[in-house]
């Protein structure tokens, strides 16, 4: 459960709610870039480059599974709040029976077509061969992975995120340990890392489906419950679409712009792979105080505290402004150190060169990302999740368009970072109008019914 967030201190409420969903960020992003870290360190720009290439395709990959768990944890907590532990049942293995299937058409489909969805991407020589084994190796871990993020969702559903965040915690380490050993020790390059991806996978998804088994059995004795149930899949496919076709976006325009970023060297893929790893890791972070105010907003509208909703933004905005100005100063000061995390700039001095230059152009625009974050987090908190949906869509639309734009204007892959300005100033400029709106009462969404 997430407690009552219509009454306290707001402050300490907002940052108390916050930071485990850091926690579960920072290790859901470690688990993300440890295979760019270490095969970065040991195989050097071509193995980074591969894994760049190919990084579009996995976050889509991610993308399902986030969408499909949420889905799926909606139900079963709207269902375990009514006790309907018979319905529960169903829904439980309603979603992993359909989502066994998908999965398993997804990673065949991934395996075969990972070389053509590679050329696809305008990968070419050495990078097109890492990154199409690379991708037909991670593919294969697609089903578990769905599977995995599915149980991980019911635990959540059922008031239990603290074993999530355990079992996270367990695959996170144990893909650093097979990466190191499969790349460091063994010398099997990108594919170690891929199968190193893969076996975490597989063992996370078995151990969490095994706990999920045994508390099901332990807590719930209904045993006549429909295996599979048309209503409950379609009431979670209701949920888990909008936010698939969000992430989606996303993923389809780091696809695009993956395709532009192949046409340069070797040395610039890398460089654009590391530096993207680490605007991830802090996207993702502040992010996280979106997906708080979110909650907070949500319990205050139901219990009709406009004025508590309007300061709560205010907070949140005043947080993630303090943490990005905090990533921009580290970012400006200390490029060279963070990416060298990922390869020797000694012996890489492109790739470096490249990473230096994506962070220090992209970093100050985060202060207009963190007005977007927390603004999407009131829309919705509201109810107004399609409205943020259609935001992001313009957002990426416009800055997949100014990356052909200025990359050919500028003659340079620097282009690709200035992009990042054009879609950012749009979207902000939308969140602001909405926000004045909301202070001033004109916004439908916070007319709140008594």
């Amino acid at each position: 459960m997430t407690g009552d967030l219509t009454r306290g201190s707001i402050f300490k409420v907002i940052l108390k709610f916050s930071i485990p969903l850091l926690v579960s960020t920072a290790l859901q992003q470690l688990y993300n870039i440890a295979d760019s870290v270490i095969v970065g360190q040991f195989t050097g720009s071509s193995g980074l480059a591969a894994i760049g290439a190919a990084y579009p395709v996995t976050l889509f990959y991610i993308a399902v599974a986030t969408g499909t768990a949420m889905g799926c944890s909606v139900v079963v907590s709207q269902l375990f709040g009514a006790q309907r532990y018979r319905d529960l049942k169903s829904a439980v293995s309603t979603a992993l029976v359909s989502l066994a299937l998908f999965g398993a058409v997804l990673a065949l489909a991934g395996v075969l077509l990972a070389r053509p969805l590679m050329l696809l991407l305008r990968a070419s020589g050495e990078t097109l061969e890492g990154s199409s084994v690379y991708l037909a190796v991670y593919s294969a871990g697609v089903l578990p992975m769905l599977l995995y993020n599915a149980a991980s969702s019911v635990f959540t559903g059922l008031g239990n995120p603290r074993l999530p965040l355990l079992l996270l915690l367990i695959s996170s380490v144990l893909n650093i340990i097979l990466d190191l050993v499969a790349v460091a020790v063994l010398g099997l390059g990108v594919l170690g890392a891929a199968w190193a991806t893969t076996i975490s996978q597989i063992a996370a998804a078995a151990l969490a489906l095994i706990l999920l088994f045994t508390r099901m059995r332990r807590t719930f004795r209904e045993t006549d419950c429909p295996f599979f149930s048309a209503p409950l899949f379609k009431e979670m496919t209701r949920i888990a679409l909008p936010c698939i076709f969000q992430q989606a976006c996303v993923a389809l325009a780091h696809t695009i712009v993956q395709s532009l970023v192949n046409t340069y060297s070797t040395a610039v893929i890398a460089g654009y792979e590391a530096a993207s790893k680490l605007h991830n890791f802090a996207y993702m972070s502040f992010n996280t105080l979106g997906t708080a105010l979110s909650t907070f907003v949500a319990q205050n509208h139901g219990a009709g505290k406009r004025e508590r909703i309007i300061r709560g933004y205010n907070v949140s905005t005043l947080i993630c402004l303090v943490l990005t100005l905090i990533v921009i100063a580290l970012m400006q000061s200390f490029p060279r150190r963070l990416l060298g995390i990922f390869t020797d700039s000694n012996a890489y001095p492109e790739v470096i060169t490249t990473g230096v230059r994506f962070l220090r152009i992209i970093s100050p625009d985060y202060l207009l990302i963190c007005l977007i974050i927390t603004t999407g987090g009131y829309l919705r908190g509201v109810g107004r999740a399609r409205d943020f949906f259609l935001l992001t869509v313009m957002d990426f639309a416009i800055r997949v368009a100014m990356c052909f734009a200025l990359t050919k204007w500028l003659g340079s892959y620097t282009g690709l970072f200035w992009a990042w300005y054009c879609g950012s100033a749009a979207d902000c400029l939308l969140c602001f109008i909405i926000w004045i709106r909301a202070i001033r009462g004109k916004d439908p969404a916070t007319a709140i019914r008594q």
